[in-house]
C-alpha cells in the first residue's frame, strides 16, 4: 500500500532535493530588429461629449411613429368636435366639450 501511495505522489509532486534536474543552460542573446515607430495619435476633431448625427436619426423610429399616430388621432378628434358643434348649432344648442372626451 505504501508503494502505491508513493508512486501516485511521485507522479503529481515534484522531486525532492538532490533528485531535481539541473537548470538548463541560459539561452544565447537574440538580436532583435529595432522596434517600429509608434503610430501617431489621431485626435478626434469633435469633443467626446458632442454627438454628431452624420445622417443617422437621433430619435427611434417607433417614437416618431407613435407621435405621428397621436397627432393624427388629435386631428381627427378635433374635426369630430367641430362637426358635432356645427350640427348642434343648427339645432340651436351650444356645444361644450366634456373634459373626459377632451382627454381621450
Amino acid at each position: 500500500m505504501r508503494s502505491l501511495l508513493a508512486a501516485i505522489l511521485a507522479l503529481f509532486l515534484p522531486a525532492r532535493g538532490a533528485h531535481r534536474a539541473a537548470a538548463p543552460p541560459p539561452l544565447p542573446p537574440i538580436s532583435c530588429p529595432p522596434a517600429p515607430e509608434p503610430a501617431p495619435v489621431i485626435t478626434c476633431p469633435h469633443p467626446a461629449d458632442v454627438i454628431t448625427a452624420d445622417g443617422m436619426p437621433l430619435v427611434r423610429p417607433y417614437v416618431v411613429e407613435w407621435e405621428r399616430e397621436r397627432d393624427e388621432r388629435d386631428r381627427r378628434r378635433l374635426q369630430r368636435e367641430r362637426r358635432r358643434a356645427a350640427v348642434l348649432a343648427t339645432l340651436g344648442q351650444d356645444y361644450v366639450p366634456v373634459p373626459w372626451e377632451a382627454a381621450v
